[in-house]
């Protein structure tokens, strides 16, 4: 069955948020591609009365941008439903001081407080007044450690199914006196009874718990991390155990990077829309998160999106979907697909890599991830920015290739600058040290340099001013390293220094991966150095 509602949710919460032009722009391309429904991620980016540090300083949307958005969106065929949270990932409001007493432990609000429900209460307000839909997308994904917090200070232990269907019930009070027709990630009814995993072998569900979802909430059944159709059919036939309507959420990555993961995205989503037409799923979404910075364009998955629409209308014939494309985009699919391949370096295109991104940031003198860089990176780096440049003449997405192009550039230097820094310093190869110190890493330097330009200009372009600061704090950090380890070497070359001490410390292997095979290692502070 072809799903009667087709959508994309857009993260408008992790550091940048959609300029309210883009959205329209964004949901225009959705509607030609035979998309029927957009959510934005909004943890705490949307305007709550009352609540002047809902959003502070965070670019937040007021309820003017959210009602003109909607309006257009309605004009075109499209659904914008909110996506917003009611249990976990608040972590944005544990910084004031204020809201310290609506928090159970981590980003967990405190389920059972009347303040708790009194906030929710305001968000459902806000959006009831923003939004013409009546679906409204609850969250609650990833509440790990609900329930051992203040509430276990409170009330002892209590079975943590019971705590999260308690609160549950009380958000659905609230949505109904709104006339909202609610949908969660379903991810902690799997977790809490299966040890922790959302996407068990052998699924357990008790069914008490199946019998404690109210009526009328739809269960989103998301997973992003598999290419593997039987392991859909096996969550979908789970969900199927409760008497709730299930929808599906598929991933399109672009949450890794400045760099997407284009192949497996294809991969993970045809996989998945073989099961849902299989299942019969009503509801199918893909979602595009910013997770660490919102450092990727979300245009840089146009193939992905195109082609996630292909497969649930049923078209699993990759030639014509690319014609499709270049017919459409003007762009040809392997153009396009190219923006990926700077994640696919050395290992097979289907696993999910993020090596464009910890190769920039590894330390030149630490090198937490020198063990993870493949061989030949920085050759294969330095020709696919030739690659990428001869997709940039005058088209409209030519500030998206001119972003992957700059860091391909630099990455032709940077990907494996630490290795040949400890190898020319254990033999004390002086005149490499001295070539790099002052050649290579000036050459770095301005590349680095020109690649912040064209993420600044990609930055204004797509998103509103609020968040580009940590961009700017990320690459003013990394260009004061790098100058800083040229003047050191410097400094040790002369006989300033009688030693360089990282560059004593014996390497060890951070990951299980062996030499050269590249991995998933995505935050940036676990990246740059282990203190």
């Amino acid at each position: 069955m072809t799903p009667q509602t087709l959508g994309l949710m857009l993260d408008c919460s992790r550091n940048g948020v959609m300029k309210p032009e883009k959205v329209k722009e964004f949901a225009r391309m959705m509607a030609d591609m035979g998309y029927n429904m957009l959510q934005l991620y909004t943890e705490t980016t949307y305007e709550v009365e009352d609540e002047p540090f809902f959003g502070y300083m965070r670019g937040r949307y007021t309820v003017e941008e959210l009602q003109d958005i909607d309006a257009y969106c309605q004009s075109i065929g499209i659904e914008l439903i909110p996506c917003i949270q009611t249990l976990a990932h608040f972590e944005h409001l544990t910084r004031f001081e204020c809201y310290e007493p609506y928090f159970d432990c981590t980003n967990i609000l405190l389920i059972g407080d009347e303040k708790v429900y009194e906030l929710i209460d305001k968000m459902f307000a806000a959006c009831a007044k923003a939004f013409s839909s009546r679906r409204i997308h609850i969250g609650m994904d990833e509440a790990h450690f609900v329930g051992l917090g203040k509430y276990l200070d409170q009330h002892g232990f209590q079975n943590r199914n019971d705590i999260m269907l308690e609160h549950l019930r009380r958000v659905k009070e609230i949505a109904d006196r709104y006339g909202f027709r609610p949908m969660m990630w379903a991810d902690m009814f799997m977790r809490l009874n299966n040890g922790g995993d959302p996407y068990p072998e052998h699924p357990i569900i008790p069914q008490e718990t199946i019998d404690g979802v109210p009526e009328g909430i739809e269960l989103v059944y998301w997973d992003y991390y598999s290419a593997d159709k039987k392991r859909y059919d096996t969550q979908l036939d789970a969900y199927a155990k409760f008497p709730n309507k299930t929808a599906f959420a598929g991933g399109i990555w672009t949450w890794v990077g400045f760099v997407p993961c284009s192949e497996f995205s294809l991969a993970g989503s045809e996989a998945a829309m073989r099961s849902v037409h299989e299942h019969d799923v009503d509801t199918v979404m893909f979602t595009l998160w910013g997770d660490d910075g919102k450092e990727c364009s979300f245009w840089s998955v146009l193939p992905a999106i195109f082609a996630a629409a292909q497969f649930a209308k049923g078209n699993f014939d990759r030639a014509d979907i690319a014609a499709r494309f270049e017919a459409y985009t003007g762009y040809t699919f392997d153009e396009f697909m190219a923006l990926g391949a700077a994640n696919e370096i050395a290992d097979p295109p289907t696993e999910r890599k993020n090596p464009a991104k910890y190769l920039l940031y590894n330390d030149p003198f630490i090198g937490l991830l020198d063990k993870n860089t493949p061989p030949h990176a920085a050759e294969q780096y330095a020709a696919l920015a030739e690659r990428i440049a001869s997709s940039i003449n005058g088209r409209p997405y030519d500030y998206v290739f001119d972003v992957i192009q700059k860091l391909c550039a630099a990455l032709s230097i940077k990907a494996d600058l630490g290795i040949r820094i400890r190898t020319a310093y254990a033999a004390d190869d002086r005149a490499s040290l001295e070539a790099i110190a002052t050649q290579e890493i000036p050459t770095l330097i301005a590349r680095v340099e020109s690649l912040y330009a064209a993420v600044e200009r990609m930055w204004y372009t797509e998103n509103k001013g609020f968040g580009f600061e940590i961009q700017e704090a990320r690459f003013g950090a990394l260009l004061q390293r790098l100058k800083g380890c040229a003047a050191r070497l410097r400094a040790y070359l002369c006989g300033e220094l009688s030693a360089i001490d990282e560059l004593e410390a014996e390497p060890l292997r951070l990951l299980e991966k062996t030499d050269g095979e590249t991995t998933m290692y995505h935050l940036w502070q676990q990246i740059i150095s282990p203190c």
